[in-house]
């Protein structure tokens, strides 16, 4: 057993305490100590929808909104003065470089994101240059994950008799947050009782790409048809993904800022979002 953290007292015993005190704590165990408490990596969004957010400045150049990136139990704050020219397509990353020769983190733009025990890239955006008179002009693609807080665990495993009233909520389709789908999604026992449930009978998953998005006015939309996503009313659920470097992901700025509503006229479901993206979406009840 490990404990964090304590005063230290001095000691005579230079063999197992070389620094003179009988408690010694590094980085790594710093870091340590978050791990319990926050997924892997990620952005910390807090009250700022931009926090971190790579945007196009001029030609090949970007810049950095102001924020906050985690990785591993490390942190880098951005003060919104950051830029990064950029010379190829490629990934821009935020860098935890825990190597002797860094011991930082960098603002790079790579081919390859490298994930090892002490280089770990948190991806913020995709960019993708196209020449233009006189250089290159710069696209951007929004690629940041969010931090959650996993220091809460999901519902104990319930009895037949005494069923969590959000297990109810899932299966009947009712509106939730994305917290409470979690606690539900990531806990195997409830998922095993849901997939025996109605709800789960009444479910249906719709994929989608980038292209299938309809570009308008204020963004893009994305319209499923009755046919497709069979529901009847408005009153169902929903749970939505951003698919990323082959992952589905459901915390990303493009799935929480996607607008999901129902066509009572049509009887179509339609999403708005700023920016086209591939996924998928299951409705429920």
């Amino acid at each position: 057993m490990k404990s964090y953290f304590f005063n230290a007292e001095p000691t005579t015993d230079l063999v197992n305490h070389p620094t003179g005190y009988d408690r010694e704590y590094d980085a790594d165990d710093h870091a340590a100590y978050f791990t319990p408490f926050f997924t892997e990596a990620g952005v910390f969004a807090g009250k700022n929808a931009d926090a971190c957010k790579v945007t196009a400045s001029e030609g090949a150049v970007l810049q950095v909104a102001a924020g906050a990136v985690y990785a591993r139990g490390r942190m880098a704050v951005f003060d919104g003065t950051e830029t990064l020219t950029v010379s190829e397509d490629g990934s821009v990353v935020a860098r935890m470089n825990k190597s002797a020769g860094v011991r930082a983190f960098q603002l790079l733009c790579v081919t390859e994101l490298v994930r090892t025990e002490d280089i770990y890239d948190v991806e913020l955006a995709a960019v993708t240059l196209s020449p233009v008179s006189g250089g290159y002009e710069a696209a951007v693609v929004d690629k940041r994950t969010f931090m959650a807080f996993t220091g809460q665990p999901p519902y104990y495993p319930p009895s037949s008799d005494d069923l969590p009233y959000i297990l109810w909520l899932y299966a009947l389709g009712f509106p939730m947050t994305e917290e409470q789908k979690a606690a539900v999604e990531e806990n195997p026992d409830l998922m095993g009782i849901f997939q025996t449930s109605l709800g789960a009978m009444r479910s249906s998953t719709v994929t989608f790409t980038s292209s299938s998005w309809v570009s308008g006015e204020d963004g893009y939309t994305l319209t499923i048809s009755k046919a497709v996503h069979g529901r009847q009313s408005p009153n169902f659920g929903f749970t939505l993904w951003h698919l990323v470097s082959s992952a589905y992901l459901r915390n990303t700025w493009a799935v929480l800022c996607t607008d999901v509503r129902y066509d009572g006229d049509t009887g179509n479901i339609v999403l708005d979002s700023a920016d086209p993206y591939d996924g998928k979406i299951t409705f429920m009840g």
